[in-house]
């Protein structure tokens, strides 16, 4: 019998004041304990959307070649694969079916030719309709999108297709994209990754496709948990006003959907919330609901229902020692992806001078977290605030430079 997943909930302020409106964050924490999952894993239903256009002439294309390759000879008879192409035009190099005849699959993905302009989306939805053709609720149902360019035919409005994202991914189709070299939109991915319940890898050298490649499909092996639901039930003096890196669905109780869980994962929720107490003593918060269908459990549904109260005193001693570092930690982190967004959009309209002010005055607060509890992945982020700010100071904001940091943003979003 497997592990099952924990679900671990922490408050930043253990001790609130009386009468007084107090902002405090509830922390969740999802733990999937490392299993063997290869024997009672879900099917996975998966289409390579891959751009072919004339940029990717070249190693690019042969490296894609390989990744891809690599991907389907770790497939088996209980998969669906589908492999779309795109430039100008859009094409099934291989219509859905099962990954059987591998030599076969591989031998047709080896003749594909570099063309003309990117039709991302043209590519996207054949994908999309690819992996619907076969779709099954109990699958990994997922679309990879590759692409070197900018998306300059078919739909370009980036509104427009990130709707049409946030439309498939309702449908439980999940979308990562992959974007390789310096000329791709990687605002455009990020946000089509995260809209749709998937990754995103900003892939600086072709000759990394395959290991990139190769952590996706180590992830889609390895699921766990699928259709995971958060909702959250505030008291009468608790109001819920955000959590951090979702768009909730308001309503008496706020609900988040969150992607996939693999073995060995672990998600981070942060909840903000606004509350008054009332009386001194007991002070509850409300209720946290959580369920998600368990894959290895031929995905029977799982609950979890937790009470959450704080205490209401005016002790000055409990109100300065009941602050929890590890979630003001979490918070800080979050909060240093968004300083990096912000820095960027000044530094696309050529305010450095204020984009190195943003990333110096968070590097700064992490200095004094870091003082106060000495933790490694602080200092991570101190060190990649450091090189941001430098890049900032000097205006040495290349192409190259930006998605990196728009990669490493995500990658702490990522955590969630």
């Amino acid at each position: 019998m497997s592990e099952k997943m924990q679900l671990d909930l922490s408050v930043s302020h253990k001790f609130l004041k009386p009468f007084e409106l107090q902002q405090v964050y509830l922390m969740l924490q999802l733990k999937q304990p490392k299993i063997e999952v290869a024997h009672e894993r879900s099917p996975i239903n998966v289409s390579f959307v891959l751009d072919r256009s004339g940029s990717m002439a070249g190693e690019k294309l042969a490296y894609t070649k390989k990744a891809v390759a690599f991907a389907l000879e770790h497939l088996d008879s209980r998969d669906d694969v589908s492999i779309v192409t795109f430039d100008d035009q859009v094409d099934v190099l291989i219509p859905a079916q099962k990954a059987v005849h591998k030599d076969q699959l591989i031998q047709v993905l080896h003749s594909i030719r570099s063309g003309g302009c990117t039709n991302l989306s043209g590519g996207l939805f054949k994908g999309v309709s690819l992996v619907k053709e076969k779709f099954e609720k109990e699958n990994i149902n997922r679309v990879l999108l590759l692409t070197d360019g900018l998306a300059n035919a078919g739909i370009t409005d980036p509104a427009k297709l990130l709707e049409k994202v946030k439309e498939i991914y309702s449908r439980n189709i999940s979308i990562s994209t992959f974007g390789v070299g310096d000329h791709f939109q990687e605002d455009l991915l990020v946000d089509m990754a995260e809209a749709g319940g998937g990754n995103f890898y900003y892939i600086s050298s072709p000759d990394t496709l395959p290991e990139i490649f190769n952590e996706e499909l180590q992830g889609l092996l390895n699921v766990t948990g699928q259709n995971l639901e958060l909702a959250i039930l505030p008291s009468e003096q608790v109001k819920v006003t955000g959590i951090l890196g979702y768009e909730p669905k308001w309503g008496p109780e706020t609900k988040i959907n969150l992607p996939d869980i693999y073995s060995g994962d672990t998600k981070t929720i942060l909840i903000e919330l606004t509350v008054s107490p009332q009386l001194i003593g007991k002070c509850s918060l409300g209720m946290v609901k959580f369920k998600y269908d368990d894959v290895l459990e031929s995905l029977s549904t799982v609950n979890f229902n937790i009470d959450v109260s704080v205490e209401a005193t005016n002790d000055p001693d409990m109100l300065n020692t009941g602050v929890d570092l590890k979630v003001v930690k979490e918070v800080e982190i979050f909060e240093t992806a968004r300083i990096k967004e912000e820095a960027m959009k000044q530094a696309d309209a050529g305010n450095f001078p204020m984009a190195s002010t943003l990333l110096n005055t968070q590097k700064d607060k992490l200095h004094n977290l870091y003082a106060s509890m000495q933790d490694s992945e602080v200092l991570e982020e101190i060190n990649k605030l450091e090189a941001n700010y430098q890049i900032m100071e000097s205006q040495n904001y290349t192409a190259a430079a930006r998605k990196e940091m728009k990669y490493t943003s995500h990658q702490t979003r990522r955590k969630r």
